[in-house]
Parts: structure tokens; C-alpha cells; sequence
């Protein structure tokens, strides 16, 4: 199971996002900070399976019948959960960066199309925060930064080029 080797979280405003870059050089965005940064705030307990319906591994909110329009198969493609440990040893789940990104578009197009509910104004709103700093910066980027891997890597990527020229 990937270990998260680099931790932090993303800033947007007032509220942030967890996230780790894993031994294996994945970016992931934890399940519990996904939660959180869009004001879905719930204990987040073993696999989580209750969040979930149907086959397809979205988060309750995105399977609300008013969104079903919004949310295609490469969604549902994304939306599988990555398991790994913390830094700490806790087994936790996370999505690969560009899930966010996806969740963003769903919420701006069902928002454009006037389809929120009064409980989901609040998951757009943020929504519309996260993307708006996506849009100047990519999001493994701003995990890299979030987490202090962007100095690793580029420590790394130097000392390969001084082996190369040896």
C-alpha cells in the first residue's frame, strides 16, 4: 500500500484541501479534505461505503438526481479511491488530482443550468473558488507546492543532471 511521503493542503480563501504526494510519486487529494474543502463535513470512518451508491464510486453529493445530467463516465472513471497510509501509519483514502477539477465542472454547469438545490448553493460556491485557482495553476502544481515536494523534485532533477555529466 503507497505511503504519503509529503503532506499538506491547498488553500483556497477560507477553507483548504488535504493532500499528499505518495512514495510512489502519486498526487492524491484525501477523501476527508475533498469532504471538508467543498462543506461537506462528515466523519470520514473506514472504507466509507455509506457515502457511496450504486456501482460507481462518486460521493453521495454528486449522485443527486438533479446532477445526474452533469456528471459523465469519465467522472465515475476518476472517482476510484485511492487507499494509502498517512505519513502517520493511518490507513486513509484519496483521488487523483483532476477528480477535483471534474467535481468543479459539474457544479458550474449545473449552477449555469439553474438545477441547485438550496442544500447544494453552498458546494457550488466553493466549487467556483477552487476552480477559479485551477484555472491559474495546474493542480499537481499547487500539491507540489502544498506539500514541499516541488523542492524535493527539483533537488532531484538537479542532482540527476550533475550525474549525467559526470
Amino acid at each position: 500500500m503507497p505511503q504519503a511521503t509529503h503532506q499538506g493542503a491547498l488553500r483556497f480563501g477560507d477553507f483548504e484541501i488535504e493532500v499528499a504526494v505518495l512514495d510512489n510519486g502519486q498526487r492524491v487529494i484525501t477523501q476527508g479534505g475533498l469532504m471538508a474543502g467543498l462543506g461537506r463535513i462528515r466523519p470520514v470512518k473506514g472504507k466509507c461505503r455509506q457515502y457511496y451508491r450504486n456501482s460507481a464510486n462518486l460521493p453521495a453529493f454528486l449522485t443527486a438526481q438533479n446532477l445526474k445530467p452533469f456528471v459523465n463516465e469519465d467522472l465515475s472513471i476518476i472517482a476510484n479511491q485511492i487507499e494509502f497510509r498517512t505519513k502517520q501509519g493511518a490507513k486513509i483514502f484519496g483521488y487523483a488530482p483532476n477528480f477535483l477539477k471534474k467535481i468543479c465542472d459539474v457544479f458550474a454547469r449545473a449552477q449555469h443550468a439553474e438545477v441547485l438545490k438550496a442544500t447544494q448553493h453552498n458546494i457550488a460556491n466553493r466549487a467556483q473558488i477552487i476552480a477559479e485557482q485551477l484555472e491559474r495553476s495546474c493542480t499537481m502544481r499547487l500539491i507540489d507546492e502544498a506539500t514541499s515536494y516541488r523542492e524535493i523534485r527539483e533537488t532531484q532533477a538537479l542532482q540527476n543532471s550533475y550525474r549525467r555529466e559526470e
